[in-house]
């Protein structure tokens, strides 16, 4: 059996002419406001993102109508990421609008590359999109956060539906939720480290 290997292309966004598909390993590079363009489509998918300014760094889709859609990031500094784009409602991604003081990066993934929260307890730091195999009955997740700011957990049971709002604080966090039957993927936004274990 032969294996497909996909190639990463390192692209300058101000000189980019021809749409990029999403669903390959494909990195845009720039510096300050930028927009770049993919070949719409509404397949969920996520995107790695980094950001090397002082000031604002704020992310957004655009929709095939040419309008901004959802808000992936909206930082101050230093940005190192993964989020999840054409998430629920979306009406489909053509491109990314960038708001950025400093040098930036964006590398689109398909989604069964997400990190793997493959045993019971999964450790990172910042923004993060993680894959599970499918929950079934009665599980809980145990969940700590070291960080200043926001610290909110999605749950997934269908990719591109509606998700689960599983924890929404800010600053020093622990505690332990109920984690719903069928979750196969999870949405974690922080500004620090962060622990989860499920049982």
């Amino acid at each position: 059996m032969f294996r497909r290997m996909l190639t990463v292309f390192a692209l300058t966004a101000t000189a980019f002419t021809t749409p990029a598909a999403a669903h390959a390993d494909t990195r845009f590079h720039g510096e300050g406001d930028d927009v770049v363009r993919i070949h719409t489509t509404k397949k969920p998918g996520i995107v790695r993102l980094t950001h090397r300014g002082d000031s604002n760094f704020i992310v957004h889709t655009v929709d095939p109508r040419g309008k901004t859609g959802e808000l992936l990031v909206n930082e101050i500094g230093l940005y190192d990421g993964t989020v999840l784009y054409n998430d629920f409602g979306s009406r489909g991604t053509s491109g990314l609008a960038i708001r950025a003081d400093g040098a930036w990066t964006a590398t689109f993934t398909p989604l069964n590359k997400a990190r793997c929260w493959c045993s019971a307890t999964i450790r990172g730091r910042g923004d993060q999109v993680l894959k599970l195999s499918p929950t079934r009955g009665l599980r809980t997740m145990r969940a700590t956060h070291g960080g200043e700011a926001n610290f909110i957990v999605h749950a997934h049971t269908r990719t591109g539906s509606y998700s689960d709002l599983l924890i929404n604080d800010i600053g020093r966090y622990k505690g332990k939720v109920l984690l719903p039957s069928g979750t196969r993927l999870i949405t974690v936004h922080a500004d620090g480290p962060w622990t989860l274990t499920r049982s």
